[in-house]
């Protein structure tokens, strides 16, 4: 059963050699992709595809009806498990998942299953051992309730290849559903059942190419959870530095950093299309930037055509996105909550013609279509191949080199020049305009390589550079109203268009400050 999966998913969790044993019988290691769909779609384009394939496939289908338990206070949630009665047309079968890991879309989680009678959880029949530790069954047992369910029709195909690789599809319509809402199932789901991995890769990238999708990174018991808890998506995070340890390599910086992009840009394109909101879309170019980077920072010591192949698509994918900085400029200047709303509100026809102009950037961009056409959904698929394959381990490299003095040279040569300009007794607001792509990206270094350092002198250090960056942001949304102003004829223009040159002003000056007390900080590393 465990053909294919590499040691560390087995050494993930540790028993004693007789619960081993015994668990055996009851725990199986999923190892999947999931390809989110529209509403609406069929089968036609994936048996299309499953008959490009050289295999014996065997096709059923049957409803499943899945109840999810948790305790009032979410006690389960919390140990990041989940517990599941499912029954169909084969029986009843209760299951414990485990957090196990999702890299990039590609999930492995450990899950124990036992056949039950009932519809109703019994706790006692799995093995004590995979309880977290101080968890009185008993208690449990008389705690938990019902807080979703879902419902859906699976038909599924199983792929028997020559190679000894069985892979199942399930293609899966249906709903998630609390006692107050719903949503909708409409997925495709790529099991490794015994083999190579590397299947899964192919089948979803033939997939994407003829069917409009995105990579799913949520079970649908985490959108159920979401859905009990009254989310429809994941909480909007800011950027924190990339979780990194004592004696981690360049390869492993390198991969953590790749894993914290991609999961941020995935969760800010899983908001998007539930939410609609231009924040999210904001966070979907600042996950594929910082993606970006971590490719460009390691390219010295990690190598491979792979790379190369995703750093070109990146850029591509990075250009068709370019519109979300002005796009943010504009929802800043036309919203009623915003910094400028104060003074802009009140002239109605600008306001309107804001308004009408952000509209239409969405109307023209199609961020909806940028998310789940196929160019995007194979790049996300070949990052999480990359990240599973580790190509650049056939190439000469330094990659196994400690990744702290590696950090120190990067940080040293990306911040030097930023340090050495903040020198100069003049600097204009062309001069901080000319600063903003190289400050975004050793901010982004900060991001990738800061963990390695003091935590307490990292934030010193980053606090007046992060007040700089936002003024400097601020001072191109002002430049966004001029050009605006210049090319519309609304009342008091002229008005309008002094008073953002006073406003500019006044932010060089708080900016300057920043400056000032930038250049007197100590490095952190």
């Amino acid at each position: 059963m465990f053909d294919g999966l590499p040691c560390a998913a087995l050494k993930s969790i540790v028993f004693s050699s007789l619960n081993w044993l015994k668990l055996l019988t009851l725990m199986e290691h999923e190892i999947e992709l999931k390809l989110l769909l529209p509403e609406g779609i069929d089968d036609s384009e994936l048996t299309t595809v499953l008959s490009q394939f050289s295999a014996n496939i065997e096709i059923s289908e049957y409803t499943l009806f899945n109840q999810y338990f948790d305790t009032p206070d979410w006690l389960l949630s919390k140990q990041k498990m989940g517990l599941r009665v499912r029954s169909s047309e084969r029986g009843i079968e209760q299951t414990v998942k485990t957090s196990g890991k999702s890299v990039a879309g590609l999930h492995q989680r450990p899950e124990y299953n036992v056949a039950i009678d009932s519809l109703e959880p019994n706790l006692a029949l799995f093995d004590s051992s995979i309880w977290p530790e101080k968890v009185d069954i008993e208690e449990l047992q008389d705690s938990v309730i019902q807080v979703f369910h879902t419902d859906f029709k699976r038909k599924t195909f199983l792929m028997r290849l020559a190679n000894d690789t069985d892979v199942e599809i399930a293609f899966d319509q249906g709903t998630i559903s609390t006692a107050e809402s719903k949503d909708s199932i409409s997925e495709i789901e790529l099991e490794l059942k015994r083999g190579n991995v590397k299947i899964l890769f192919e089948l979803a990238e033939k997939i994407a190419k003829v069917c409009p999708s995105q990579l799913g990174n949520l079970s649908k018991a985490a959108r159920g959870y979401l859905l009990a808890k009254h989310q429809v998506a994941p909480k909007r995070r800011s950027l924190k530095a990339v979780d990194l340890t004592r004696g981690d390599s360049c390869e492993d910086a390198f991969v953590k950093g790749l894993e914290y992009s991609m999961k941020y840009w995935q969760e800010a394109e899983y908001r998007y299309m539930r939410t609609q909101k231009i924040s999210d879309l904001v966070d979907v170019y600042t996950g594929m930037n910082l993606l970006s980077e971590c490719l460009r920072l390691f390219s010295d010591v990690i190598h491979a055509d792979e790379l190369l192949d995703v750093k070109n698509a990146l850029s591509i994918r990075l250009r068709k996105w370019a519109w979300v900085e002005q796009l943010e400029s504009i929802k800043a200047l036309s919203s009623k909550r915003g910094m400028f709303s104060k003074k802009l509100a009140q002239h109605d026809a600008l306001f309107n013609y804001l308004r009408g102009l952000k509209d239409g950037t969405l109307n023209l961009s199609r961020p909806q279509f940028l998310i789940t056409e196929k160019d995007n959904t194979i790049l996300q698929i070949k990052l999480s191949k990359m990240l599973t394959d580790k190509p650049w381990r056939n190439e000469k490299g330094r990659f196994q080199k400690d990744i702290r003095a590696f950090a120190e040279k990067k940080l040293e040569n990306q911040w030097y020049n930023l340090i050495d300009k903040l020198s100069e007794i003049s600097f204009s607001e062309s001069d901080y305009m000319a600063m903003y792509r190289r400050l975004k990206t050793a901010l982004n270094y900060n991001v990738l390589l800061g963990q390695c350092f003091s935590a307490s002198r990292r934030e010193e250090f980053t606090a007046p550079w992060k007040d700089i960056f936002l003024g400097i942001k601020e001072l191109k949304t002002l430049n966004v109203l001029q050009n605006k102003l210049q090319g519309t004829d609304v009342e008091d223009k002229s008005e309008l268009l002094s008073w953002s040159e006073v406003k500019k002003n006044n932010l060089l000056t708080v900016i300057e400050q920043s400056r000032a007390f930038a250049s007197n900080v100590e490095n952190f590393w």
